[in-house]
């Protein structure tokens, strides 16, 4: 034991040196495991922590070798234990820190640090003292918190990857997808959004949405509100239902139908919302080209028989409501078919859209001419103050055909056989009117073609 108070003393007890009792009982609560031994390596002092190592139970060690002491215990290591003693007593050094695993009967394997001083007593080596740390809660720390360090960045990996995934899917979708926080303020929109918005992602991150995405009623012109607040108020799924458009930062537009739904966090809180807009420009640009094919003709653009005859009954309800006249021409082009068959169906039809654009130029914005079918036309003169009125338009659109139709280089004369019935006075029914101006346009064939006839109930 008194090996170990030099050692104490070395290390500064000096006068105030501790009473020896003291200086047990402190080594005896210490659960490092110390262990002193004389020059020739026999043990001289073990504390308790040491003697539970080496199962030694509480007797004093008597002389017993430190290499008899290892021996049961002693499972790997580098160089033995004792060696490294014997060497630091002969060459009078100390060992730094070194490992070795031991098996004690009641400590079970562990991992143990060990560290070696030389003894001295009154300037002479006396033997060294060996200190043994279980450090194996320590590795079994450090490793859980390597594993954990390599779990943080594999999910952090996998986070990124998925997050890459995730930013390659939304940038190679058609639909602009804009997702903000809480309060409505931008964290990303894909590159269909940076199209159809103008703003770039960098531009418009931290933006409130209706700043970058200026959403109109495409009839009204009217603002819009994005749906996003609505989503994250409501906590659902919000769709704006009336036809909208999106004006672009150069103050182009585009149609689009837009809706947004929240965003929830893993315990289901609103985190914010993302917005999908979809571009329906072509849809509805198709849309209407279906809705015009339907109404007009396809080869001269001219209202067909369906809007003609909506566009007829409107204009004999307002005629018998203010007490006044609407009229119908009907035209039949004199001797069609022979330039038809001699120069072929493609001129024809260049000279049917000719006759169409010449009719319309013979007429009043609010009246509509009407391809009726093959060479025939009608028009609807909508307001007339005396069935006169009407006369002179048919007379002034056998004017309109004296000058040649100039059709894919061919020079083309053409004369139109015409005829006229008018409300109230040929008849009071808007579905026999047709009728009576056709009866009339056939009178006018009778009598030679290229001139119009007005219908008459006495006829």
């Amino acid at each position: 034991m008194s090996a170990v108070l030099n050692l104490k003393t070395r290390r500064g007890l000096r006068s105030s040196r501790l009473p020896t009792q003291h200086l047990e009982t402190v080594l005896a609560r210490v659960t490092d495991a110390v262990v002193a031994v004389d020059i020739s390596n026999n043990v001289t002092y073990m504390n308790d922590a040491a003697k539970l190592l080496f199962a030694y139970g509480q007797k004093n060690p008597t002389a017993v070798s430190l290499t008899h002491l290892l021996a049961p215990v002693e499972v790997v290591s580098e160089v033995p234990v004792a060696d490294l003693v014997d060497a630091a007593i002969q060459r009078d050094f100390a060992w730094a820190p070194r490992r070795v695993v031991l098996a004690g009967e009641r400590c079970g394997p562990a991992v143990t640090e060990y560290s070696i001083e030389v003894l001295r007593n009154a300037g002479a080596i006396s033997g060294a003292v060996i200190i043994f740390s279980d450090i194996t809660h320590r590795l079994a720390a450090e490793r859980a918190l390597r594993d954990s360090e390599a779990a943080l960045l594999k999910n952090a990996e996998a986070m990124f990857q998925e997050k890459e995934r995730s930013a390659v899917t939304l940038n190679s979708i058609g639909d602009a997808v804009i997702s903000t926080d809480f309060r409505g303020r931008v964290s990303f929109i894909n590159r269909a959004a940076e199209a159809i918005t103008g703003w770039s992602q960098a531009e418009a991150a931290g933006h409130l949405i209706d700043e970058i995405f200026i959403l109109l009623n495409a009839e009204s012109q009217e603002y819009i509100a994005c749906p996003t607040i609505s989503a994250v108020i409501e906590n659902r799924k919000v769709a704006v239902a009336t036809p909208c458009i999106v004006t672009r930062r150069d103050a182009t537009q585009v149609a689009v139908e837009v809706s947004a739904s929240p965003i929830h966090d893993t315990e289901g809180a609103v985190l914010g919302a993302v917005m999908v807009a979809h571009d329906v420009t072509a849809a509805r640009d198709l849309t209407a080209k279906l809705a015009r094919l339907a109404l007009h003709d396809n080869l001269t653009g001219l209202p067909n028989r369906a809007l003609f005859t909506d566009r007829l009954e409107a204009a004999v309800l307002r005629a018998r409501r203010t007490q006044s006249c609407a009229a119908v021409l009907f035209i039949d082009l004199d001797r069609f078919k022979p330039v038809n068959d001699s120069l072929g169906h493609a001129v024809g039809d260049q000279l049917l859209i000719a006759v169409a654009k010449r009719l319309l130029g013979g007429v009043r914005s609010s009246d509509t001419v009407c391809r009726y079918g093959g060479d025939e036309f009608v028009i609807l003169l909508a307001e007339i103050a005396h069935p006169q009125d009407a006369c002179l338009y048919a007379a002034k659109l056998q004017n309109a055909f004296k000058t040649p139709f100039d059709v894919c280089g061919n020079q083309l004369s053409l004369s139109a056989s015409i005829g006229v019935a008018c409300f109230p006075q040929s008849t009071a029914d808007a579905n026999e009117l047709v009728q009576c101006a056709d009866t009339a346009m056939y009178e006018s064939k009778l009598t030679g073609r290229n001139s119009y006839r007005l219908f008459s109930t006495k006829s």
